[in-house]
């Protein structure tokens, strides 16, 4: 969200006055490295333990929707059959990240129904209609992603409420935080849309959770390089094959995002192009984070 959070693209009048930390500010803080690191490792831990939240959450349209059905809940009101979470409504709410496969939407509901994230219930004010309810397990799991992009945050500001409050994995935090942010998801489109080379990464399966593991591996390494055996560690942090990470990495080489040894598998080396993009891409999300934090504090 660099326009966004620099101060230069129009807000909605009601957001005017917000007070939030830029994304040049957060970059040009002295302790910025640090949280940079943090919310590698952050990602890089995330659902370690859970395969089926690994594979399923790390990659963008399944992430996504996950956290959307969470924020149209967050604005349900059992009286008002306009706020009820549909299958209807989630279509509409996606077109703004500009997801629209509604098969492939309808699969993912269906996905997460049958792992325990979400019911369907039979309104009382009219049986036509399934209303989609996240679970405790579902909640829960979104508190887990919250920590983590709150954490690096707490580190460079420790004073602020909000920020604890994520840590604290408070529910009353969690649901401001997604009441809000159902209405800034066009703003989250345009990080993405604004760092095309970490769009790459999120646009293919656990993309991003390979590139956390070569980020952490190469870290305070003066080449930038691997030690051998990348392929192999990655697939294991991803939950996929040695040769999905192998081909990931030579695609991000044809790019110029990587180097690749000659013969291959000895190292991979993060390029500064792509060393640039991961720290402009954690700066834009915290700023974009703390934004909707600073209009989701006041109603906790």
């Amino acid at each position: 969200m660099p326009e966004v959070a620099d101060g230069s693209a129009d807000l909605p009048p009601h957001w005017e006055n917000v007070k939030f930390r830029s994304s040049s500010e957060i970059r040009s803080h002295p302790s910025f490295q640090e949280a940079h690191d943090c919310l590698v490792d952050g990602l890089l831990s995330l659902y370690s333990n859970n395969r089926v939240l690994l594979r399923g959450l790390t990659e963008f349209v399944r992430a996504v929707s996950f956290m959307v059905i969470i924020c149209l809940d967050a604005l349900n009101e059992p009286e008002d059959p306009e706020t009820w979470v549909t299958l209807s409504r989630l279509r509409d709410a996606l077109r703004t990240m500009g997801i629209t496969d509604a098969r492939r939407i309808s699969n993912i509901v269906n996905g997460l129904e049958l792992d325990g994230f979400l019911t369907r219930e039979i309104s009382t004010v009219d049986r036509r209609t399934r209303i989609l309810k996240p679970t405790e397990k579902m909640l829960e799991t979104d508190r887990d992603w919250l920590a983590v992009f709150h954490a690096p945050l707490a580190l460079l500001y420790p004073d602020e409420p909000a920020f604890k409050a994520a840590l604290a994995l408070d529910p009353a935090y969690q649901a401001a935080y997604r009441r809000i942010s159902l209405s800034t998801l066009g703003l989250a489109n345009r990080i993405s849309q604004d760092n095309p080379i970490i769009g790459f990464f999120l646009s293919h399966n656990v993309g991003i959770r390979v590139l956390m593991a070569l980020a952490s591996m190469v870290r305070g390494k003066p080449d930038v390089r691997t030690l051998p055996g990348f392929y192999t560690a990655a697939a294991e942090r991803a939950g996929v094959s040695r040769t999905h990470v192998s081909n990931l990495m030579q695609e991000s080489a044809n790019r110029g995002y990587v180097a690749l040894s000659i013969p291959a598998g000895h190292y991979v080396e993060m390029l500064p192009i792509l060393q640039d993009a991961l720290a402009q891409w954690i700066s834009d999300s915290l700023s974009g984070v703390d934004f909707v934090s600073s209009l989701a504090m006041p109603r906790t």
